[in-house]
């Protein structure tokens, strides 16, 4: 239980990651905690939000209800697993994983993951004193890759600064870090930091099917720059004789520059995913942490709507791939509002697939299309929203 942070903060989605039930911005429970003087229990509801202090043997009767509903679930989302992601009408969607370490890659196949659309590498980077090496990288990745069989596996290049700074690379103080140099524009001074992680995910292919993204792009010179950096790791593996295998290079669209101007560079990429929480960060002004902006924070925003809808267009006439990897794509009613707009890949962390998977196949694509028309021109991210719940199986 976190007093601040939403849930699109990182705190949050690592507790998804390893389905720990948690409620963020319960602002005051401090407060209350010491009034207390002693230690208290607490009863916690992570899908409702409920947090309760010393709860009485009727409360806790009731959570105890609520944890064996959650377990029994669990048994029939098991059982499911292997059912298709399929429309009504036969639109094949494709669910995808995303992980934080190669540990998490059984769960989600277990769950029905089809691959993973989001490996993110930070888990190497943090909690340690000198960066990892390109051995320990690589051992890791192709465990991943090796976990899925021959499904892809989706690395995203490291993305740190923001709230995720890292001791062993100092950075200077930024008024604003989540719009200064992380992710990507680190390489500008820093490129051999990237080129060893590509040359890691490069021998990790050789293993299985692997996709590299690069986050925080804004404009076709970051994807230019991803190509370089790309091309310079495959001649030096190639002239030490180092075995690798082939990558798809694609970018994670986040920013909102990157959007608008994509059929200028799309075609020289192999993919795209869509970082919605961040997208929605930088389109409507919105610290994802802030707990007090609330209200904005919501993906299915129509301005975030149409530069999906853009994004698909884009993606399509320059005949590459467009999944989402944010949060967005395990939130059922959103997965059909993307579902209606043209994206057939979602990733999300593993808790999520069930869900998902049952709204897709509760539904017909060309209603979620007629949907998805009618809510880029809403008012508010509740009013779309509210269309697409209704879609939802009861």
């Amino acid at each position: 239980m976190l007093e601040a942070g939403s849930p699109t903060a990182h705190a949050a989605i690592l507790a998804r990651a390893y389905g720990i039930p948690a409620v963020v911005g319960v602002r005051g429970v401090l407060a209350l905690l010491a009034a207390s003087g002693a230690v208290a229990e607490l009863a916690l509801d992570g899908a409702t939000g409920e947090v309760v202090l010393a709860p009485d043997a009727a409360t806790i009767a009731d959570f105890d209800g609520r944890a064996a509903r959650v377990t029994a679930s669990r048994a029939t989302d098991a059982a499911e697993a292997s059912l298709p992601a399929v429309t009504l009408d036969g639109l094949e969607v494709m669910l995808l994983a995303n992980i934080g370490t190669p540990a998490e890659a059984a769960p989600a196949r277990a769950l029905g993951a089809r691959g993973v659309g989001l490996f993110r590498t930070e888990f190497l980077f943090l909690e340690r004193s000198t960066p990892p090496t390109e051995d320990e990288q690589a051992a890791a990745y192709r465990e991943a890759v090796e976990a899925f069989g021959g499904d892809p596996v989706t690395i995203r290049l490291l993305d740190i600064g923001g709230d995720k700074p890292i001791p062993y690379l100092p950075m200077p103080a930024e008024d604003n870090p989540f719009l200064g140099v992380r992710a990507l524009r680190l390489a500008h001074d820093r490129p051999e930091l990237f080129v060893t992680q590509l040359r890691a995910c490069y021998r990790a292919a050789a293993a299985g099917p692997v996709k590299v993204m690069a986050p925080m792009v804004a404009d076709a010179g970051d994807a230019a720059l991803l190509l370089e950096l790309a091309a310079r790791a495959r001649s030096e593996l190639a002239a030490a004789g180092v075995p690798m295998g082939d990558v798809d290079l694609g970018v994670m669209l986040e920013i909102p520059s990157a959007v608008l101007a994509a059929d200028s560079w799309f075609a020289e990429v192999s993919f795209a995913s869509l970082g919605t929480n961040d997208l929605t960060q930088y389109t409507l002004a919105v610290d994802r942490g802030n707990p007090a902006l609330e209200r904005y924070r919501d993906a299915m925003h129509p301005a975030v709507l149409r530069l999906i809808a853009m994004a698909a267009e884009s993606a399509q006439r320059a005949g590459i791939s467009l999944s989402v990897c944010g949060e967005m794509g395990g939130d059922p009613a959103a997965a059909l509002a993307l579902v209606g707009l043209g994206v057939t890949q979602l990733s999300m962390g593993a808790a999520s697939l069930p869900a998902v998977r049952r709204a897709i196949r509760g539904a017909s694509s060309s209603a979620l299309r007629e949907t998805a028309l009618l809510a880029l021109h809403d008012r508010s991210a509740a009013d779309a929203r509210a269309r697409f719940t209704a879609l939802l199986p009861a």
